[in-house]
């Protein structure tokens, strides 16, 4: 009990320090089209603006290192061939090159100004468009909340960005772009996809109960770290959506609130996701956390030099925050439990 009381108190601190106050509202795509267009004619203007600074120190930079390369070449010669001086030659050549590589880094700064500007000014701004949500470039879900999961994979270091924030219904809502990596695997990533976190502010459920379609997970697992958990059994009427398999360390409470409606949305939810292995997990009496493999990076910066076109992406992402949203107004998790 004294454990249960301390990771709340631990958690309460921690997300009420991420999760600000934005309120998610539905927006229909029309409205949300014309937001976007407008949004995308400003970014554009800040493409333009960094591509021609990059292109001005671009030629500043080859004038220059053609000039400095000259006369290093020439100073080179004349201090070793004309002076005897072999130090004063070579201090030559030094700054010669010297000059070539101070303008490289000086040419880049426009493209890091890019992509910075690109999540600091285009992305909360998208958020914002698509429902109202905050933006964080480099927050996600607390590793304190991954400990207690029981379905994220052995990895030395996580590293979360892109990340969604605000409240629906009642319901903290975290959405963030997740890797796992490993020393130990042979690619170094082990989880590459979109970790989501809902949190009601008041108890819903029972136990711990884990609803996986990824079914090599589920066979390795269920006698290891699951030993603890009995298989659920809910049935549904489509085939499409009969791919998870169901654990909990309270069967009967879950097949009470684990019902055709939550299985459905969540198998619309990995078909959004290219048919992702999508992984949810109800613990803590309140929260749910989603883990849902996607390889994608749909909120980087596009080439500078490649005209401003995020369409296509940006209707995607509404697509796939508003399908996340139908688990919480299946759910009901902003409904109590009966004391």
């Amino acid at each position: 009990m004294r454990k249960k009381d301390e990771f709340h108190t631990q958690h309460k601190t921690h997300h009420a320090e991420q999760v600000k106050s934005a309120k998610i509202e539905r927006v229909d795509d029309t409205r949300f089209t014309r937001d976007l267009d407008a949004l995308i004619e400003q970014a554009e203007e800040m493409r333009l603006k960094r591509m021609k600074q990059h292109r001005t120190r671009s030629f500043i930079a080859m004038t220059l290192n053609v000039i400095s390369l000259t006369l290093g070449v020439g100073g080179f010669g004349w201090f070793l061939l004309m002076q005897a001086a072999p130090m004063q030659a070579l201090a030559s050549i030094a700054i010669a090159f010297f000059i070539p590589t101070f303008m490289h880094f000086w040419t880049k700064i426009p493209l890091e100004a890019y992509a910075r500007d690109h999540k600091t000014i285009f992305m909360p701004k998208l958020a914002k468009a698509i429902a109202g949500l905050d933006f964080h470039a480099s927050r996600g879900v607390s590793a304190k909340i991954l400990e207690r999961l029981a379905v994220i994979p052995p990895h030395d270091s996580y590293k979360a960005e892109d990340c969604f924030m605000g409240t629906y219904k009642g319901v903290k809502v975290i959405l963030s772009e997740a890797r796992l990596y490993s020393r130990h695997h042979t690619e170094g990533i082990v989880f590459d996809g979109l970790f989501v976190l809902l949190e009601n502010d008041q108890e819903v459920f029972e136990g711990h109960t884990i609803i996986t379609a990824n079914h090599k997970m589920a066979k390795a697992s269920q006698k290891t770290r699951w030993k603890k958990l009995e298989k659920v059994h809910i049935s549904v009427d489509n085939p499409e959506w009969d791919i998870f398999e169901i654990y909990s360390t309270k069967p009967d409470s879950a097949e009470l609130f684990v019902g055709e409606k939550l299985i459905k949305e969540l198998a619309e939810a990995a078909q959004v996701f290219d048919n992702a292995p999508l992984t949810a997990v109800l613990f803590g009496r309140k929260y749910v956390f989603l883990m849902i493999p996607y390889a994608k990076d749909m909120f980087e910066a596009s080439d500078i030099f490649v005209p401003f076109t995020t369409t296509q992406h940006a209707l995607a992402c509404k697509k796939e925050i508003e399908q996340l949203l139908e688990i919480v107004d299946v759910f009901d998790l902003y409904k109590p439990l009966d004391s």
